[in-house]
């Protein structure tokens, strides 16, 4: 079990929440842009919950083929973060202890795509304009610095 007591976090505490692992991926294009992913409960990075049993990576590549189509490779670059967050559809609030690593688009399987999901590509810079959670535009600034730190 890891200790996610030193990781940064977003939001507020509820009185009572439920710890939900998750897990998203930073994918650039050829154009230096990042994949969205546009739901009906917003715009987030693409990924989500960590299924029993499921490693971080294991859950990125399941959930990145459903929700774009694409078949990933997850890279060596990793931050962590907690998101305090409200789920009308589940009508409960999380505490998300979300894994964001890199990764690669190998190639693409639209066999397994859910419906209702929409893949945008947006510049790093202006994610805080689109993303629906504070963690993920604090995610795409620490990616958009790695290279930086390397």
């Amino acid at each position: 079990m890891e200790d996610w007591s030193k990781v940064i976090v977003f939001g507020a505490r509820p009185e009572k929440c439920i710890i939900r692992p998750s897990a998203y991926v930073l994918i650039e294009d050829e154009n230096d842009r990042v994949a969205v992913v546009r739901s009906a409960d917003g715009i987030f990075l693409p990924g989500g919950g960590i299924e029993a049993g499921e490693t971080p990576e294991e859950a990125i590549r399941r959930e990145a083929l459903e929700e774009c189509g694409f078949i990933i490779q997850t890279g060596a670059w990793l931050v962590r973060a907690v998101q305090f967050s409200y789920s009308k559809a589940e009508e409960s609030y999380f505490e998300k202890r979300s894994t964001f690593v890199e990764g690669t688009v190998l190639g693409t399987d639209f066999s397994h795509l859910e419906a209702n999901h929409e893949v945008i590509w947006i510049n790093p810079e202006s994610a805080n304009q689109f993303l629906s959670h504070a963690s993920q535009y604090w995610a795409v600034e620490q990616w958009r610095n790695r290279a930086t730190r390397e």
